[in-house]
């Protein structure tokens, strides 16, 4: 299954990866890592800060501690089991934040993306990687686990949480469109 996941989010991933921009001493927090792959290519480049990541499922913990294994050891690469609505984290804690096709099982979105916003630094980029409504509908989702989202809606998120400049970079790719709601945190106003 997990090769599955990673062919169908390669592009995804490659595009939120590019939007990141990650540099050698960012914070970087990645909210429901999978198999742990981009926070692999992430850490290649961050070698003098950290790429930390939060996954509800012990299997993908497991999975992406071992993808991960040689950043592990160096205490570049922190992963820990937890959910998105009660984030482990110091007030501004990262300079980067990303999820990728994450958004469709936050059970409360709203608090999801206030929980992200506490993390993040004042000037700090957030990247929210997926499948808009469109290209969900032709999918066979189970309804009751899935809640997709127009371009909009999910700009409507970041807006409503409090992060400024939010907009939607699109990727084709070979069998799905590849979509990011950029933003960033406002700079503090002392």
């Amino acid at each position: 299954m997990t090769g599955i996941f990673n062919i169908v989010n390669a592009n995804l991933n490659s595009l939120v990866k590019q939007i990141m921009a990650p540099k050698r001493n960012d914070k970087i927090l990645e909210i429901g890592f999978g198999s742990g792959k981009l926070i692999h290519e992430m850490a290649k480049t961050t070698t003098e800060g950290t790429v930390e990541g939060i996954d509800l499922s012990d299997t993908m913990l497991n999975q992406a501690s071992k993808v991960n294994k040689q950043y592990i050891s160096t205490g570049i690469v922190k992963l820990q089991k937890g959910v998105c609505i009660n984030l482990p984290y110091d007030n501004e804690s990262f300079d980067k934040l990303c999820s990728v096709n994450t958004l469709y099982f936050l059970g409360d979105p709203d608090k999801c993306f206030q929980e992200m916003f506490r993390v993040l630094k004042h000037g700090g980029k957030i990247v929210i990687g997926f499948r808009d409504n469109i290209q969900m509908k032709d999918l066979n989702l189970n309804r009751d686990i899935f809640n997709v989202y127009s371009l909009d809606e999910v700009i409507d998120l970041l807006t409503t949480s409090g992060f400024s400049d939010a907009h939607i970079v699109k990727k084709n790719g070979k069998w799905l469109m590849s979509y990011c709601a950029v933003a960033t945190k406002p700079t503090a106003q002392y």
